[in-house]
């Protein structure tokens, strides 16, 4: 008995070079021969049953971009597991999988070029409750757009239209009591001595990382950032901080010679980690005693171009927007009477 033959057939195009694989629809299947091009060998093979099946659904008019917008957006999707998704692993594979059930969910009928940058943003945007949710659903189908274009199954990159939803970083701060269990930790005293600086005074940790003991003028109560260890942020070139009450009580602590941190990062960030963790955090917050000053700080004094100063800014305004948390002036006086 004869073996029926299929379809389709792929094979190499050498004269497109960005898409040297053709997917060919025999005119017995089609009426006339259809083609369309890819990147890879795999992606024709993977491509040549789904465009088959959804000719004998809804007809070789389904195929015209002009008429119906091109290929159904599940056979991409399914493309894009076979391909894609199949690499990934962990909780990045499981997002992935997630927002693509969504998409198909939500699209998965339309034809992919069919579907307008107003309507992908408004979905997008409407997804969770909060903005960060919306923002990981941009991230993740802006990855699946990207290749899609990449791989030329769609005619544009929708995506590049879209305005992405922003998300506000959260603020973590330190309570109190765990600044208090920090520095009862027995540490290396470079650790302690940024600890304090940096949970007492503001500093940046990557000003500190730079500034050596000269810095430290204890007659003056005060440290000098100079020009070249503050962050060019659009502020301050350089600034005097004012020494604070907890330093003020632990000053015979700040005194040495060479680097203050005298270890590289990489060493700094794991004694770090380990800090946080016999406090009983998981990982060290992003930026927390910076955040923690610039909070208790605030909140004690009420005056944001006053915290502002001795963080660097010039702009009582990013305090607020970037920096402070509300948090009770009761609190606030535990901080500075630690």
């Amino acid at each position: 008995m004869p073996v029926k033959a299929t379809p389709y057939f792929v094979s190499a195009y050498p004269s497109r070079p960005s898409t040297p694989w053709k997917l060919e629809f025999r005119a017995s299947f089609t009426g006339k021969k259809i083609r369309r091009f890819f990147a890879t060998k795999s992606e024709a093979e993977a491509a040549g049953p789904i465009l088959a099946a959804q000719i004998r659904t809804h007809g070789i008019t389904s195929l015209d971009q002009k008429n119906s917008g091109g290929t159904p957006l599940t056979a991409i999707l399914k493309i894009y597991k076979q391909h894609k998704i199949e690499s990934m692993a962990g909780k990045h594979r499981q997002m992935t999988e997630y927002i693509c059930r969504a998409l198909e969910k939500e699209f998965g009928t339309l034809a992919i070029d069919s579907i307008s940058p107003l309507t992908l943003e408004k979905w997008i945007h409407s997804r969770g409750k909060s903005s960060t949710t919306a923002s990981t659903f941009y991230r993740y189908v802006r990855m699946f757009w990207r290749w899609a274009y990449k791989k030329q199954l769609v005619d544009s990159n929708i995506i590049e239209r879209i305005d992405a939803p922003t998300a506000k970083a959260r603020l973590h701060i330190l309570t109190p009591s765990q600044m208090r269990d920090l520095l009862a930790l027995d540490c290396p005293k470079w650790l302690h001595v940024a600890f304090l600086l940096c949970g007492f005074t503001g500093l940046r940790t990557e000003e500190l990382l730079r500034m050596d003991w000269t810095a430290v003028l204890r007659d003056e109560q005060s440290i000098h950032v100079a020009q070249g260890i503050q962050k060019n942020s659009g502020g301050w070139t350089e600034r005097y901080v004012d020494f604070t009450d907890p330093i003020k009580r632990r000053v015979e602590a700040l005194q040495s010679q060479g680097k203050i941190i005298p270890v590289p990062f990489i060493t700094f960030r794991r004694h770090r980690l380990a800090a946080a963790q016999a406090i009983g955090l998981q990982g060290w917050p992003p930026n927390c005693l910076r955040h923690s000053f610039a909070s208790y700080h605030l909140a004690l004094y009420g005056d944001a171009g006053k915290t502002g100063h001795q963080m660097g800014h010039t702009s009582p305004a990013m305090v607020y927007r970037t920096y402070a948390q509300a948090v009770r002036k009761s609190q606030a006086e535990i901080w500075w009477g630690l």
